[in-house]
């Protein structure tokens, strides 16, 4: 399970050369922790939103993740 930190209308989505659209990088939450990623509308999961990348470590808080997103 995921949560992204921002409404899903208001995520900027782009085909980054793949079959499917890509969400701008997101900051993130699993079971882990805070993190900076990215999301898909996956074809192969009837276009479900689906974790694509992880491009950072795990943070304690949403705010500690926030701070990497200028670096990806």
């Amino acid at each position: 399970m995921f949560e992204i930190h921002k409404p899903i209308e208001d995520i900027q989505w782009d085909d980054l050369d793949t079959d499917m659209p890509v969400s701008e990088p997101l900051v993130m939450r699993s079971a882990a922790g805070w993190y900076v990623g990215m999301v898909c509308k996956d074809p192969a999961c009837g276009g479900w939103i689906v974790p694509y990348f992880r491009g950072t470590g795990y943070y304690a808080t949403a705010e500690e993740a926030a701070e990497q997103l200028p670096s990806l």
